[in-house]
């Protein structure tokens, strides 16, 4: 993960979820529709991210994303998240990562926790990243055709 962030979003914390909202609805436009399964996958990259759509509320929507690593002899876990877009405010928040189904707050941290102050920043910033890597790489919804 790079350590340099944009000015703007530096400058505003809630400037983060904000994009994150706006670059997955780029690259999600049938986000609102009625599909509750989606893989993007692009030419350029072999990855794919799957997103699963685990609940769907009048103001809010939990994804489930998952990128498998297919690294040869090489041990990397798959990277899973699990998001929380608030349709009225345009913003979406990693509410789980990896198995961590609650990401604290920095007032919450404490000494001997096993997180980080900025955690919760981090992992949104990590997810920021991965949408601009989509992004970059031209990633599309990939149409799964009915052989029967």
């Amino acid at each position: 993960m790079s350590r340099f962030t944009p000015l703007h979003l530096r400058r505003n914390p809630v400037g983060l979820f904000e994009e994150n909202y706006r670059l997955l609805h780029s690259l999600l436009p049938e986000l609102d529709g009625e599909g509750d399964s989606m893989r993007l996958g692009s030419v350029v990259s072999t990855r794919l991210l799957q997103v699963e759509v685990l609940e769907r509320c009048p103001y809010t929507t939990i994804l489930d994303l998952a990128m498998p690593f297919d690294a040869g002899s090489l041990v990397l876990p798959d990277l899973h998240m699990q998001l929380r877009l608030y349709h009225d405010a345009r913003v979406a928040e990693v509410v789980g990562y990896q198995g961590c189904e609650r990401i604290p707050a920095p007032y919450q941290v404490t000494r001997r926790a096993p997180y980080l102050l900025d955690e919760k920043r981090q992992i949104n910033l990590l997810l920021h990243e991965l949408l601009r890597y989509c992004q970059r790489n031209d990633f599309q919804l990939l149409i799964e055709h009915d052989c029967s």
